[in-house]
């Protein structure tokens, strides 16, 4: 029981409870940076999958892989949000242990040190000012943090990108891939010269195939 421990013992306890809890605090924002890197590999293979189905033809195909991408983007952005909060209070809680070992520290100074509490009193007048100046210039950071985290919240889904915009991203750059593969002529020369003329012509190849395959 805690009743039969001495102070040194019990203090070290406390030391001992608080560095396990902050371990399992880096080891849970380290999980959901693990789970962000799995989710970033499976997003990459399902728009490689959709790239594919959509050079074939497979548009429908295609679009059941850009579902599969953009619930990857959501799950992140959800996962990358909540990490963020989570180490702001991680810091802060750090911070207030500082806060706590500083005030023991002290408190084992002012046993040994004489001071005069005019002079004191004359300093702490000062550094009180200066600590008025200070919260002064933390409300000016602290408003221009919020302005530009402002609805961080409630706007993750505008910054994943529709199913309209996917596809047509996707359907670009498969355009490219057919633009790049054009066959070359009899002579061997390209039958397109400019990577724009290739593109266009990819674009095209690309739109008949999707109106002759699954629409």
């Amino acid at each position: 029981m805690d009743l039969f421990k001495s102070k040194q013992e019990r203090e070290r306890e406390v030391k001992s409870k608080r560095r396990k809890a902050f371990r399992e605090a880096e080891n849970a924002v380290d999980a959901v940076k693990d789970r962000v890197k799995k989710l970033k590999a499976e997003r990459d293979k399902s728009w490689a999958e959709a790239r594919g189905y959509l050079k074939d033809g497979q548009k429908s195909a295609a679009q059941r892989g850009l579902q599969s991408v953009r619930a990857s983007e959501l799950m992140m952005s959800k996962l990358e949000m909540k990490r963020w909060v989570f180490e702001q209070l991680l810091t802060k809680l750090e911070m207030a242990k500082t806060d706590q070992e500083f005030a023991g520290a002290l408190g084992a100074i002012n046993t040994v040190v004489k001071i005069d509490p005019d002079a004191v009193a004359d300093v702490m007048g000062e550094v009180e000012d200066k600590l008025g100046e200070q919260v002064d210039v933390d409300k000016i950071w602290e408003k221009a943090h919020e302005k530009e985290m402002d609805g961080v919240a409630n706007q993750a889904t505008d910054r994943v990108p529709t199913m309209d915009q996917m596809m047509k991203d996707l359907e670009d750059e498969v355009a490219e891939q057919i633009g790049e593969a054009l066959p070359a002529t009899r002579d061997g020369s390209q039958k397109d010269t400019s990577v724009r003329d290739q593109i266009g012509e990819g674009r095209r190849r690309l739109k008949d195939m999707l109106e002759g395959g699954d629409k």
